[in-house]
C-alpha cells in the first residue's frame, strides 16, 4: 500500500454522528494509543469480540476518522491494518439544526459515561490493591467567570496541553491515562 499522507492535528469528522457510539470512541482511544493496528488486535486490546468491531470500523472509514494504512499476511489471510487520519478526531456539530444538536449531546453523553466508567475502574483497582490513593486520579468540576479574553486564553492553554498529550502518547512509554474535557457557557434554560 502506498504512503499514508503526513497527520494533521486534528481532523473533522464527516459525519458527527458517528462520534456519538461509546464503542467507535473505544476504537478511535484504542488507535490513539496503539497506533495502527487489525481488527483483530483491537479486539484484543479491548476485550471485545473481533465480530462486533467489523460495523464500527467500517462507519469511522465511511466517515473519514479512519483509513487502511497497510495489509500483512496473518496465516493464509490478509488483515487489514487501520490507522487514525490525525492524532486528536474532532467534530463540527452544526447548533441550528436539531440533528446536529442531538448528536453533539449524544457524543459528549458517551465520552461522559466512558470517562465515568474509566474512573470507576480505577478506584476499584485502588481499593483491590489496598492503596488509600491512585496517583493521577483526579475528577474536577469548576464554575468559572471568563472575558471573551480569558476564554480565548484558556482556549489556547487547552489546544497546548492536547499538544502535549498527543507527543507524549507517541512515545507509548509509561502508564496509560485518561484525559475528559467539557467546556461550555452556562446558560440558564427557562422553566417550563
Amino acid at each position: 500500500m502506498t504512503a499514508s499522507p503526513p497527520h494533521t492535528e486534528i481532523a473533522t469528522v464527516k459525519s458527527p454522528d458517528v462520534l456519538t457510539s461509546p464503542v467507535r470512541i473505544e476504537l478511535i482511544g484504542a488507535l490513539q494509543t496503539r497506533g495502527p493496528s487489525s481488527i483483530r488486535e483491537l479486539a484484543a486490546q479491548m476485550n471485545r469480540p473481533a465480530d462486533g468491531l467489523y460495523h464500527h470500523v467500517r462507519l469511522l472509514l465511511q466517515a473519514g476518522v479512519v483509513r487502511q494504512t497497510d495489509e500483512r499476511k496473518r496465516g493464509r489471510h490478509e488483515e487489514a491494518i487501520y490507522g487514525l487520519v490525525a492524532p486528536r478526531i474532532g467534530a463540527a456539530f452544526d447548533a441550528r439544526s436539531g440533528a446536529g444538536r442531538q448528536a453533539a449531546v449524544r457524543a459528549a453523553q458517551a465520552a461522559l459515561r466512558m470517562a465515568a466508567r474509566e474512573f470507576a475502574a480505577a478506584l476499584d483497582a485502588c481499593a483491590e490493591s489496598g492503596a488509600a490513593k491512585m496517583s493521577g486520579l483526579r475528577a474536577s468540576r469548576q464554575k468559572v467567570w471568563l472575558t471573551d479574553g480569558a476564554l480565548s486564553q484558556l482556549v489556547r492553554r487547552l489546544q497546548k496541553i492536547e499538544r502535549f498529550l498527543i507527543a507524549q502518547n507517541r512515545s507509548r512509554r509509561g502508564r496509560l491515562y485518561v484525559l475528559t474535557t467539557v467546556l461550555s457557557p452556562v446558560v440558564k434554560r427557562p422553566r417550563r
